[in-house]
């Protein structure tokens, strides 16, 4: 039996890019293949607008925009686990300024002036 099109096929892993993301008009089904596809992988493929950097003790963290024609901002913050050295991508609301909240927001406080981690693991 022959394989059907990528089009038919959206929520195989290895059959979803970046870009079909991007042309996804569903808002739902561009959730979905984003979630599958993964936020690391989405962002080698497609880009994204660095709206800040800064340092902690990871190393340098990223955090970067992806519009959408549609729908919210696609905003996350790129970091390096200090122990691991293991990038993670974290999604973040769009209306982020810059790490530092980004990071404050992450970890539970709504004002960005209280967050001061003594040590970060």
């Amino acid at each position: 039996m022959p394989k059907k099109p990528v089009k038919q096929r959206p929520l195989e892993t290895q059959s979803i890019t970046g870009q079909d993301i991007l042309n996804t008009e569903n808002v739902e089904l561009r959730r979905v293949l984003l979630e599958r596809l993964g936020y690391e992988k989405f962002l080698q493929q497609v880009g994204g607008l660095i709206r800040d950097r800064d340092q902690d003790a990871g190393g340098e963290r990223q955090l970067i925009y992806i519009p959408f024609e549609d729908d919210e901002a696609l905003m996350v913050l790129k970091v390096i686990c200090p122990s691991t050295k293991h990038t993670h991508i974290l999604r973040v609301p769009p209306y982020m300024q810059n790490c530092h909240q980004a990071a404050a927001w992450i970890a539970g406080f709504d004002n960005p002036n209280d967050y001061h981690p003594v040590i970060e693991a």
